[in-house]
């Protein structure tokens, strides 16, 4: 278990970068984190499932291109660690998805943040369900950041 005296280490969901990359409402804030994150002030991953939903978001509305730029982006964005899937991760989703009944990507990026002790950064509803974890807003990090 992580002291009080540790940085924060979070990991974050796709929404969030989802907000970055299009500008949404919201995208300063995320910004703020990752200048924290790059300054190393906070330890921050993201579950390789991210360069999936980000891939498909993208690739979804016809946009290929887009898909392999924002991919490759967070590939070498060596200030935030990957967390791949392991067989105790596949299995934590499982039990997430089936207690919670959130979807199967969510499922990975809290199983992800709970064997990284990490805080989940994200305003989907679904991670505030899984009780194992710790889920905040980026506007409700920020303000617990100081």
């Amino acid at each position: 278990m992580r002291n009080e005296f540790s940085k924060p280490r979070i990991v974050l969901d796709t929404k969030p970068l989802i907000k970055l990359f299009a500008k949404e409402e919201g995208w300063e804030t995320v910004q703020k984190i990752l200048t924290h994150v790059e300054d190393g002030e906070i330890e921050a991953a993201m579950s390789v499932v991210t360069l999936t939903e980000i891939y498909y978001k993208y690739l979804h509305e016809k946009r290929a291109d887009v898909a392999k730029t924002r991919v490759e982006e967070l590939r070498y964005a060596v200030y935030v660690r990957k967390l791949d899937v392991n067989e105790e991760a596949a299995i934590k989703a499982g039990e997430f998805k089936g207690k919670y009944n959130v979807p199967v990507a969510d499922a990975f990026i809290a199983a992800s943040a709970y064997f990284d002790d990490s805080i989940v950064i994200s305003d989907d509803v679904d991670f505030k369900r899984i009780t194992e974890i710790k889920t905040l807003t980026e506007k409700e990090f920020l303000s617990r950041l100081g």
